[in-house]
C-alpha cells in the first residue's frame, strides 16, 4: 500500500490522537484536531468571501506562525503555497512565474506587492471563527505543493522551485531514515520559513505526528531556554546560530533529550564542530537546495576526525553525480548533479511547463565537490565564487575555513580586488579581536602560499542572508578599492 502523501498527513495525525501537539508558539499548543478545525473553518471564510479561486497563493508577512499555518492550509484547500521574504527583491517576477490568484499579507507589507492579485488580511490565517467548514481539498501527488524561491544571492533573477507533493513525500521519507522522528519528538524552528530549510521541519514533524515548537527568529536566550525547558529532540541551525549557543551556554552540553542539532545553511568549520562535538552536541552536517527539496547529504555522529568538507553520503533514493559545465561525468572535482525523486518538477514559469533547469531529469547545482572512496560527498564552495589568483583557482570556502581555525578568529569572508599582477588578489574580511599582524604570521605558518590572504581587513560584521549564508556580492562591495 503507498504511503500517503502530504495531503493526507493532516487528516491521519488529527485522527490518531486528537490532544496531541502539532504546533507550540509563544501563543500556546495548538493540537492537531484543532489545527484541523481551523483549517477547515479558513477554507470556508476564504471560499464565501473571494471568488473561490483554486490558483496558487501566496503569503507575505512577517510573522513566522502565519508561514506555518499557511503552509498547513495549502496541503488542507489542495492549493500550491508560495511564502515571499518581505526583504528580498523580485516579488513581482515570483509572483508571476507561480501565476499567484491571491496573496495573504500584512497591511504594513501591502505597499511592497506589485500589481495583480486578490488580496486577504494575512490575520485570517490566525482566526478560527464561524459556524461553516469546507472538507479537505488535497491534490494529487504529481501536482505542484510548493513553490519556493532559491537562496541564493548572486543570480540576477529570482527563480522560484515548483515542488510536488510527491517530491515533498520523497524528501521526508529520505531524511527519516538519517534522522528518525515520531509522535513524542519536539523539532525547534527557528530558521525562517519562506526557505525550504525551515519549511521541511514542518512537513517532518507533520508526516510524524511530532510536534514543531515555533519560533519567531532566532533569540540565543530563547532557544537555549527552549532546548532546556521544552524537552526538544531535534533543532535545525545554521554554523552562527551554533556559535552563539555555544556561548550562550558557556560551552555546556545540550540536556540528554536533544538527539540531533542539524547543521547546514553555510560552512561548518572544523574548529566550530570541534568546540560543539566537545561540548556534546549531537551534531549532523547536512548539505541540501530548495531544488531538491532540501535534505540531499548528511552526515551524523560527526568526532573530532570530521573535516569540514566531508557531507556524508546521499540520503537513500537521491543519485548524486560529479560533472562538468556541459553536464558531462567529470572525473575529480566538478559540479554537483542531483538526481531522484526529491528534485523539483523545474523552475516556476508562468505556462507552468515542467523541467525548465533540469538537464537529463536531474540538476546541476552550482556547488563543487567530489566523491570520496566511501561515497561520502566532500563540498568545496560555489563554481560562481571561484577566484583566480596568480593562475590557482581558489575557492574561497576552503580559505575561509582555514583561517576560522586561528585562534581570535570569530567569522571571516574572503574576497577578492582586481590586481595587475595577481588577477584576483585574495582579501580576507575578518571579525575578531585579533590583529591583522597576528593572523598573517598563523596563515604563514598554517596555509600554503596559494591560500593566503594578501590583505586583511577587520570589519564589525560580514553580510549574511537570513540563512546565515555570505553575500558575496556585499561582501566584495566592502573590499577597499
Amino acid at each position: 500500500m503507498q504511503d500517503p502523501g502530504p495531503g493526507e498527513w493532516l487528516l491521519r495525525a488529527a485522527g490518531d490522537d486528537r490532544d496531541r501537539p502539532a504546533l507550540i508558539t509563544e501563543g500556546g499548543a495548538l493540537g492537531y484536531a484543532e489545527l484541523y478545525r481551523r483549517l477547515g473553518h479558513l477554507t470556508a471564510r476564504v471560499e464565501a468571501a473571494t471568488r473561490g479561486s483554486s490558483g496558487p497563493f501566496a503569503v507575505l508577512t512577517r510573522r513566522t506562525e502565519r508561514i506555518a499555518r499557511a503552509l498547513y492550509w495549502a496541503l488542507y484547500s489542495g492549493r500550491p503555497l508560495l511564502p515571499l521574504d518581505p526583504d528580498r527583491r523580485g516579488i513581482s517576477e515570483l509572483m508571476a512565474d507561480c501565476t499567484i490568484d491571491q496573496v495573504f499579507v500584512d497591511p504594513e507589507l501591502e505597499p511592497e506587492l506589485p500589481g495583480g492579485g486578490e488580496r486577504l488580511p494575512a490575520d485570517w490565517l490566525d482566526r478560527a471563527d464561524g459556524d461553516a467548514i469546507a472538507p479537505p481539498r488535497s491534490s494529487r501527488e504529481q501536482a505542484v505543493c510548493l513553490y519556493t524561491a532559491t537562496s541564493g544571492t548572486r543570480s540576477a533573477r529570482p527563480r522560484a522551485a515548483m515542488l510536488t507533493g510527491a517530491n515533498l513525500a520523497a524528501a521526508v521519507e529520505a531524511s527519516r531514515s538519517r534522522i528518525p522522528l515520531g509522535p513524542g519528538d519536539r523539532w525547534l524552528a527557528c530558521l525562517p520559513l519562506f526557505h525550504i530549510g525551515g519549511l521541511s521541519i514542518l512537513l517532518r514533524c507533520l508526516r510524524a505526528g511530532a510536534c514543531v515548537v515555533l519560533h519567531e527568529g532566532f533569540d540565543v536566550a530563547r532557544v537555549w531556554a527552549a532546548l532546556t525547558d521544552n524537552e526538544i529532540t531535534q533543532i535545525s541551525l545554521v554554523p552562527a546560530m551554533l556559535s552563539r549557543l555555544l556561548d550562550q551556554s558557556d560551552d555546556s552540553p545540550p540536556p540528554e533529550r536533544l538527539r540531533v542539532a542539524l547543521v547546514g545553511g553555510g560552512p561548518l568549520s572544523n574548529s566550530l564542530a570541534r568546540r560543539a562535538h566537545r561540548a556534546g552536541w549531537p551534531l549532523c552536517a547536512t548539505y541540501g537546495l530548495t531544488e531538491a527539496a532540501s535534505q540531499v547529504a548528511t552526515h551524523c555522529g560527526l568526532s573530532d576526525f570530521w573535516q569540514a568538507d566531508d557531507m556524508g553520503p546521499a540520503l537513500p533514493g537521491t543519485r548524486l553525480e560529479i560533472v562538468d559545465e556541459q553536464g558531462l561525468p567529470a572525473p575529480g572535482v566538478g559540479r554537483i548533479r542531483i538526481c531522484g525523486p526529491t528534485v523539483m518538477t523545474g523552475y516556476a514559469n508562468p505556462a507552468g511547463a515542467k523541467g525548465m533547469g533540469l538537464h537529463d531529469g536531474g540538476f546541476v547545482s552550482a556547488d563543487l565537490g567530489f566523491l570520496d572512496r566511501q561515497g561520502h560527498l566532500r563540498l568545496l564552495g560555489r563554481a560562481d565564487d571561484l577566484l583566480v589568483s596568480g593562475g590557482e583557482t581558489i575557492h574561497p570556502a576552503e580559505v575561509e575555513q582555514r583561517l576560522m581555525a586561528c585562534p581570535g578568529v570569530e567569522d571571516v569572508g574572503v574576497s577578492a580586488r582586481a590586481d595587475p599582477i595577481w588577477g584576483d588578489l585574495l582579501v580576507a574580511l575578518v571579525v575578531g579581536n585579533i590583529s591583522p599582524d597576528r593572523i598573517h604570521a598563523w596563515a604563514r605558518q598554517h596555509l600554503g602560499p596559494r591560500l593566503r590572504p594578501r590583505e586583511l581587513v577587520l570589519v564589525e560584521a560580514l553580510p549574511r542572508n537570513a540563512l546565515g549564508k555570505l553575500d558575496r556580492r556585499a561582501l566584495a562591495r566592502m573590499v577597499p578599492v
